[in-house]
């Protein structure tokens, strides 16, 4: 595993320790990792720590049910709230709060990054985008989308 690592030049998580939170204001950096999402969410649905849902209420018939869905950090209506607000409206915010709370929030919480490292959100993702190569860029300070092999 450590080879694969090494050969990848995926950062260990001594190197990731911190640095979503550091380079959080560096808007450039997070606007050039979500330029090729295309919002459809497949990163969040596929992986095994992602735990998001949407709670809403219908009625159906003459009795209310309120019913739970699963939800995506990625999708525009996510962070959206009561009067139609969105502190999140742009794609490079959200993308930035999707690494924020695997690689700091959940680290601080619960002592472990929210990342299991099986790669599934790479095979999902329909825009291209490779967590090990944003996360490279998280800690050298600048990402630019490799190109495709």
């Amino acid at each position: 595993m450590k080879g694969f690592i090494d050969k990848r030049g995926t950062p260990d998580s001594s190197k990731i320790k911190g640095m979503v939170r550091e380079k959080y204001d560096m808007q450039e950096l997070w606007q050039d990792a979500a330029s090729t999402c295309v919002e459809c969410g497949a990163c969040n649905l596929i992986c095994p720590t992602c735990h998001c849902f949407l709670l809403f209420d219908e009625k159906r018939g003459i009795h209310p049910i309120r019913s739970r869905i699963w939800d995506s950090c990625l999708y525009k209506s996510f962070a959206r709230v009561a009067g139609g607000a969105n502190p999140r409206k742009h794609l490079h915010e959200r993308m930035r709060n999707r690494f924020d709370k695997k690689f700091n929030f959940f680290p601080e919480v619960i002592g472990k990054f929210a990342c299991t490292g099986c790669g599934r959100c790479i095979e999902a993702c329909a825009g291209d985008i490779d967590i090990r190569e944003v996360l490279k860029g998280v800690v050298e300070g600048k990402w630019k989308k490799p190109p495709h092999d």
